[in-house]
């Protein structure tokens, strides 16, 4: 979870299932037309602002996460890694 004031959050959430030996991952999905714009985590990253949703929306997400012991929210959109273009997530 990476917060920015003015785009909101952007959500990862990644799972493995060690039963079948697979990596679940997925982003939240915001406008993904704005993928290739991208804005800097206090750490340098480059964040793709196509991911962020507004600090509401990624609260419910966080608050069904907590209350499902984990499980992948439903109360908002995401988007499979798989499903990204590569340029979504550019070297640093």
């Amino acid at each position: 979870m990476t917060g920015n004031p003015d785009l909101g959050v952007t959500l990862l959430y990644r799972k493995w299932d060690g039963r079948i030996r697979r990596k679940q991952t997925y982003n939240s999905k915001g406008d993904l037309r704005r993928l290739g714009e991208f804005v800097r985590s206090l750490h340098g990253d480059p964040l793709s602002v196509g991911l962020f949703v507004p600090f509401p929306v990624a609260w419910k997400a966080v608050k069904e996460f907590i209350e499902t012991d984990g499980e992948l929210p439903t109360s908002i959109e995401w988007i499979a890694d798989s499903d990204l273009p590569p340029e979504t997530f550019p070297d640093p």
